[in-house]
């Protein structure tokens, strides 16, 4: 199991990020990705982290592969995201 923390920028507001996140959190459950934490910097609403747990780093990636479209219609600028993997 490995926590990973993605950090990214979001081209519309945090709210309408959030309810697509939301949306989204069934097909992220189903594939094995627990989300720990979300939210955004005190600073910048427009600078997003998530906190997810999730079987390995290569499952996270097939995961985030399948679903870059949608993450993407939610708002979420995929060429900004910056990933840190944590292992227990």
């Amino acid at each position: 199991m490995i926590t990973a923390i993605l950090k990214f920028d979001i081209s519309n507001t945090f709210a309408q990020w959030e309810q697509a996140f939301y949306i989204h959190q069934p097909i992220a459950r189903a594939a094995g990705l627990y989300e720990l934490y979300h939210g955004h910097d005190p600073g910048n609403d427009k600078r997003v982290v998530v906190v997810v747990n999730c079987l390995s780093e290569e499952h996270m990636q097939k995961f985030i592969e399948a679903s870059g479209e949608a993450m993407a219609s939610s708002g979420h600028i995929l060429e900004s995201t910056v990933t840190e993997i944590y292992v227990n």
